[in-house]
């Protein structure tokens, strides 16, 4: 699924409230107005690594505070690979630093993490025109539509003149939504079903078959098939010689 939204650059900057952020006891970061806009969202992840609070107050640091926190980073969906990297790269910190207590590891756990990361990356708009766009890519189910309703809603009253555009050919109702979304945000959504596909690879290496189901899922025509690896390989589709080629005879 992929749908496209528009943001046009307005004439004139629009005037934001300066986010400053500082850190309040716990470590906590917030914003001046004392608001952290992740700390609900992230209720179940902080309970991971809740569990290592009575392993940071250690007054040494334990192969089992390695353990806990390895498992805790593991268990938060870091990833096998990440969890690797910042369990290697804080052991080296351990002993480069000459560090003692679960404290001073969870204090470098967390500028790990900071650091991993990076800068924030506000939204970019065109410089050369007074249109961007922002292509939204991921799977059914996964968010897209709510999040871009979000984002319209958000640039909308920044300032910014937005467009919807449903691209989403391939789940029931996805455009329909879009724009429901579209009129309780206010903006206007572009839509148009689909005209035609282009199978990209038709070789010995795929099963034919899938032209059939495409057809019938889809219900649109197939406009190209691509049968081979060189430039020219592109044939126009006929029903006829598509089906013939079927039962041909070596």
């Amino acid at each position: 699924m992929l749908n496209r939204f528009f943001g046009q650059k307005p004439q004139e900057e629009p005037k934001r409230d300066p986010v400053v952020t500082e850190e309040r006891a716990g470590g906590d970061s917030v914003s001046e107005k004392g608001f952290n806009p992740f700390k609900n969202s992230l209720s179940r992840t902080r309970r991971l690594f809740g569990r290592l609070g009575d392993t940071f107050k250690q007054d040494n640091i334990t192969d089992e505070l390695w353990d806990e926190l390895e498992e805790a980073l593991l268990s938060a969906d870091v990833g096998p690979s990440t969890t690797t990297w910042l369990m290697d790269h804080l052991r080296q910190r351990v002993a480069a630093e000459n560090m003692h207590t679960g404290s001073q590891v969870q204090q470098a756990l967390r500028e790990e993490l900071v650091a991993l990361l990076g800068e924030p990356s506000p939204l970019r708009f065109s410089q050369q025109s007074p249109l961007t766009v922002i292509l939204v890519i991921g799977v059914n189910g996964s968010g897209k539509t709510t999040t871009i309703a979000k984002l319209a809603n958000r640039l909308t009253k920044e300032g910014h003149q937005v467009i919807l555009a449903a691209a989403d050919t391939f789940r029931a109702a996805a455009i329909d939504q879009l724009k429901v979304w579209g009129e309780r945000v206010g903006v206007p959504v572009i839509s148009h079903g689909l005209t035609g596909v282009v199978i990209t690879k038709l070789d010995s290496t795929a099963k034919g078959g899938f032209a059939f189901a495409v057809a019938d899922d889809l219900g649109v025509p197939i406009k190209f098939i691509g049968t081979g690896e060189k430039v020219e390989d592109l044939a126009p589709f006929d029903p006829q010689s598509f089906v013939a080629a079927l039962f041909a005879q070596d």
